[in-house]
């Protein structure tokens, strides 16, 4: 991969740590980008290390995002219920 190619916000593999991690930045210099991982690990990562993350690994990696969302929004329900 191509440090052009790479776009902030968007998630990649890193083959050297097998995860899925989002760039947050592409200025940190000509072969490296920072990274993180669900908002707990951030790091300078080299480029070279990776590749366009494929759909059932971008699912994985937003899984807990979405079943907390699921779960925000039947406990809004209930709350909701026993309000009215």
């Amino acid at each position: 991969m191509k440090l052009k190619d790479i776009q902030n916000g968007s998630l990649y593999y890193n083959e050297e740590r097998e995860r899925v991690e989002r760039v947050i930045s592409k200025t940190f210099s000509n072969a490296r980008v920072v990274t993180y991982y669900h908002k707990k690990e951030e790091g300078s990562v080299p480029v070279k290390d990776l590749r366009m993350a494929n759909p059932e690994e971008v699912e994985d990696y937003l899984r807990p995002y979405k079943e907390a969302e699921r779960a925000m929004k039947a406990l809004t329900n209930r709350l909701s219920l026993t309000v009215d």
